[in-house]
């Protein structure tokens, strides 16, 4: 796990120079080492800089940028690949050798000897950049579903790319004029919306692709991965028999590593299933489960060291009082690469496991995308089979029956039902209206118009529905739509962000990539027979792992009562950063006051999110001088 950067700039001086900016910008992320090289690209100069977190052979042999002794080309790495053991053995029959035994190596005798398409081979997470000396041509590369962060900025006489936004910025060659579609997209998902960022010469390298840098320029991004078509024979038997198999091994190459590995423990099912996984090839493993200490009702503690018993892991409970949680929440703000909603959660659990001397910790992200967990896989087919019901009734009119549907719910809730109900009842729209923070008429009442940023009606780039193949399978559409969206915008990044804040490379064995071929070939009635969005075939496939009182627990998880500290501790900051955000002129003040004013009179109703949200953005703005 690293951070990468790079620039393509005429002059060396300036190569050099912004290089090292954007490179020191991401010490947090590689704390252990750091390279840099500039080489002759054409008439100009590339600059290729990282910083290292160590964990896969520690030694001086894993540095980069890597060179190849026979070819001079040269890679940087951020990320994993889990099955370089077995391309390693591949390439050695092929006559490669090898100096150390890191997976940086691996992956660069690879693209020297097979050149892009060896990207198909690779199961893992990861972002890379590889300069071929021959071809004078740079190679971005970015996993499928986009673990691992990648941003590129391109103007008529350079090109960007780094791990994270403010090593761009960092370089001084890069504006941070702000991008209103951006803003837009966060306002109303809480999470910056691919591809675009906060800021306007900033974007976010498509998952899944990898692209081709010239001397004589930029070409599209190629796609090297998509969604498997769906399997309509496939039965339940088959499928757990498959699930059970897949699972087991990406969790066994989850663990590989040269330094200590923990995992996650929570009381949910996905967390459960991966620590008795793991048990079974790391006998030693330490599980960590995090509690609030002022919260004990909604603990997992209790369930989750029940689990460590029965398992026989090494369980480490860490208990977050309020004055730590509080003090988090303020660091938090200040080291955020992107504005988001989410996110604290992570922040506090990846300082307290890394505190604990773990370096790598295997999570159970993925398992509601692909599995079914969200109330979205029950709630979307529903909306669908009522809309199609009520198409002959004209859009504009469609509001009254949204009315009729929110008779006595909070108002953010009345206002999310009166957009899906006057959406074009498509199962993508049904799915994003469903995900939406913020309503269309809060964001009018900002200032903020989808039609006047060239934006779908669902705050989305026109065209981002081609990204996601779509058929009649609604399940099916939801996982693909949740996993591209909630999971690739906001749950992914915030989890690198937020773990590599404290040099914690967070592992996620549900989106390994045979499991994600495997799984996305089910049919919806295989994957929710029931139409519950209830994880079936987990809860079907591990039975040994799952106790009832763990199946018939009520979903949750670890919470911070941000809520609350916006009320107390947090109030005087959250009205500061909305004075600032009033300043920067982007959004209507009228509409910041409104939604803090909701927040007041209906602190416990959703509202604090949005509330919250606009804090977040204004004390970012902050944060970034602006």
């Amino acid at each position: 796990m690293c951070g990468i950067a790079g620039i393509i700039s005429q002059s060396r001086k300036a190569v050099e120079e912004d290089l090292a900016r954007a490179t020191r910008a991401q010490a947090h992320r590689g704390p252990d080492d750091s390279g840099e090289q500039i080489l002759s690209f054409g008439r100009a100069f590339l600059g290729l800089g990282q910083r290292r977190l160590s964990i896969i052979d520690l030694s001086p042999l894993g540095h980069q940028p890597m060179v190849h002794p026979r070819t001079g080309d040269q890679i940087i790495f951020n990320g994993e690949i889990y099955n370089f053991q077995a391309l390693r053995r591949k390439l050695e029959s092929d006559g490669e050798v090898f100096k150390g035994h890191s997976d940086t190596e691996v992956l660069l005798h690879g693209l020297v000897r097979y050149g892009p398409e060896y990207v198909r081979r690779l199961e893992g997470m990861y972002a890379f950049a590889f300069f071929s000396v021959a071809k004078n041509e740079l190679m971005l590369a970015r996993d499928p579903m986009g673990i691992k962060p990648l941003y590129v900025s391109r103007s008529k006489d350079l090109f960007l790319f780094a791990s994270e936004v403010r090593a761009l910025l960092a370089s001084n060659l890069v504006s941070k004029e702000l991008d209103p579609r951006g803003i837009a997209g966060l306002l109303a998902y809480g999470a910056v919306q691919h591809p675009q960022t906060i800021f306007a010469q900033v974007k976010s390298f498509p998952p899944g692709h990898w692209q081709i840098v010239s001397a004589d320029g930029v070409n599209e991004p190629v796609r090297f991965w998509d969604y498997p078509a769906i399997d309509n024979t496939m039965d339940e038997q088959r499928a757990v028999a498959a699930l059970q198999t897949t699972l087991d091994a990406a969790v066994r190459d989850h663990l590989i590593a040269d330094v200590p590995v923990g995992v996650f423990l929570s009381s949910g099912l996905d967390s459960t299933i991966i620590a008795g996984l793991a048990k079974r090839y790391s006998p030693n493993i330490r599980a960590f489960t995090v509690g609030f200490a002022e919260q004990p009702e909604m603990s997992e503690i209790d369930l989750a060291s029940e689990t460590a018993r029965l398992f026989g892991l090494n369980h480490t409970i860490i208990q977050i009082d309020s004055a730590d949680a509080e003090a988090a929440a303020f660091n938090w703000l200040g080291a955020m690469d992107q504005p988001s909603l989410d996110g604290l959660n992570v922040y506090v659990i990846s300082k307290a496991v890394r505190a604990q001397g773990i370096t790598v910790a295997l999570s159970g992200q993925g398992g509601d995308e692909l599995f079914g967990g969200y109330p979205s896989f029950s709630d979307v087919p529903r909306f669908h089979r009522f809309m199609r019901t009520v198409q002959w009734v004209p859009r504009s009119m469609r509001g009254g029956l949204g009315r009729l549907a929110a008779v006595g719910r909070s108002e953010a809730v009345g206002q999310k039902v009166l957009d899906i109900a006057r959406s074009t009842g498509s199962v993508m729209e049904l799915a994003l209206q469903r995900r939406r923070s913020m309503s269309s008429q809060q964001l009018s009442d900002l200032g903020i118009s989808s039609s006047a940023l060239g934006l779908t009606s669902a705050f989305q780039l026109a065209g981002i529905e081609r990204e996601i193949p779509i058929d009649g399978d609604v399940i099916s559409a939801v996982s693909r739509i949740e996993s591209c969206f909630y999971q690739g915008n906001m749950l992914l990044r915030d989890g690198d962000a937020n773990g590599m804040a404290h040099g914690l490379e967070i592992r996620v064995p549900l989106l390994d990539q045979r499991l994600l071929n495997l799984v996305h070939t089910f049919p919806g009635h295989v994957r929710l027979p029931t139409g519950r969005a209830d994880k079936h075939l987990l809860r079907v496939a591990f039975p040994s792992l799952l106790r009832p009182d763990l199946l018939n627990q009520k979903k949750r998880g670890f919470t911070l009562p941000i809520r609350r500290w916006m009320l107390g501790p947090l109030k005087p900051l959250c009205e500061q950063s909305l004075e600032k955000l009033k300043s920067v002129g982007m959004l209507r003040e009228s509409g910041i006051d409104a939604i803090w004013q909701s927040f007041l009179n209906e602190p416990d109703s959703p509202i604090w999110s949005r509330a919250f949200t606009l804090c977040v953005l204004g004390r970012y703005l902050e944060q970034m001088g602006l």
